[in-house]
């Protein structure tokens, strides 16, 4: 899978008339680049490009002895997804219990009377 997220001046982060694009993906090859090509190719002409690789970061304990919780590191994709599973993860070894989310729709209504 290959990530392109594309912001401009209509998020006051670019010029008039710029874009500026990232794209990321999980490498699986000695090519990193080029495994991207695609999605750069799409995007052309490109004025300036700026290629980075950052390694995936897990804890090395799950923190339930040291009472350190340590998140991965965010990965290739654009919507947080693996993030806030991450965050839910945390969550439970911290807590011995799943995150209710009903229970959080209860307060809203208790708070906010609303359904």
């Amino acid at each position: 899978d290959i990530y392109v997220c594309m912001i401009s001046s209509a998020h006051n982060v670019a010029a008039q008339g710029k874009y500026i694009a990232i794209v990321s993906t999980t490498v699986e090859t000695k090519e990193p680049e080029k495994e991207i090509r695609p999605a750069l190719e799409l995007l052309e002409p490109i004025e300036q490009k700026f290629v980075s690789i950052s390694d995936l970061l897990v804890p090395k304990d799950l923190g339930t002895e040291s009472q350190i919780f340590i998140s991965r590191t965010y990965d290739a994709t654009t919507h947080f997804e693996t993030t806030c599973d991450d965050i839910k993860d945390i969550y439970k070894r911290m807590t011995g219990s799943e995150f209710d989310f009903e229970e959080m729709k209860r307060k809203k209504n208790d708070i906010y009377g609303e359904d």
